[in-house]
């Protein structure tokens, strides 16, 4: 593996490592953070550059693993700039490793160099990228919320839930950024309706319709949410039903009519 993509592949598994050694051990301080951000700068500065390289003078290479990869560098980034100011980095357990597998993966099945989108096209999959990286965090900050309640709910006051900001914190950033996902998804699509000619040619039936149907999922827990106040466990599920069914509209497609 060339340093270039060994480096953002060690530098997020250590991060994610060092972040579950912080959260689970009793003896660890938060002395360790500065470390973890220097891992971190290393690795998304070194990830983006690679994902930079991908630009061409016609357009942008935007296969499926290089998709993947895109919106795992974008997560990782918006998750590393967001914890200075939020107590969020708890969600580095499980984003940083997702984001080393991201590296390798795109390393080792590149896909058809020849797959470019054009600049005007690729504005609307970069806009596309910004709803998915937020909903990712999202979702991930949903499963901490489901661990945290489930633990309080038993009364297992362990050091993994004695360092994790307060329940009502918690489920606070899940709520804005399950906002902010769902606004950018909203312009998403509304910027995909100005690339269609042809519905049926062009292969968008599926993505299209899932699509649709992830955003009224979204829509439908912020509307619960607000107006009859779900919360906890159901709205975990819920946003990562949802997710699971926007991924399979864009990457489920790509995997489709790219791979098979």
């Amino acid at each position: 593996m060339p340093l270039l993509h060994a480096l953002p592949f060690i530098a997020y598994l250590l991060s994610g490592l060092l972040l579950t050694r912080y959260f689970v051990l009793d003896s660890v301080t938060n002395q360790h953070r500065t470390i973890v951000n220097l891992m971190l700068l290393i690795a998304c500065s070194s990830h983006g550059y690679i994902l930079f390289e991908l630009w061409q003078h016609d357009g942008v290479f935007f296969g499926l693993t290089v998709s993947i990869s895109f919106v795992a560098w974008v997560v990782a980034t918006l998750l590393f700039l967001t914890s200075f100011s939020k107590p969020i980095h708890s969600l580095g357990i499980l984003v940083y490793p997702l984001s080393a597998f991201a590296v390798i993966i795109a390393f080792l099945f590149p896909g058809t160099q020849g797959k470019l989108i054009s600049m005007s096209i690729a504005a609307h999959a970069f806009l596309s990228i910004g709803a998915y990286a937020l909903l990712a965090i999202a979702v991930a900050q949903s499963v901490l919320v489901s661990i945290q309640e489930r633990f309080l709910h038993e009364h297992n006051f362990n050091t993994f839930v004695d360092k994790l900001p307060a329940l009502q914190t918690m489920e606070a950033f899940l709520y804005q950024t399950l906002k902010m996902g769902f606004l950018l998804l909203t312009l998403s699509l509304i910027s995909g309706y100005l690339y269609i000619d042809d519905f049926f040619t062009q292969k968008l039936t599926y993505k299209t319709i899932l699509s649709i149907i992830a955003w009224i999922g979204f829509a439908g827990i912020l509307l619960g949410h607000k107006i009859f106040g779900w919360r906890g466990k159901l709205i975990a599920v819920s946003t990562q039903t949802a997710f699971s069914i926007l991924v399979l509209s864009y990457f489920g497609t790509k995997f489709f009519l790219e791979i098979l």
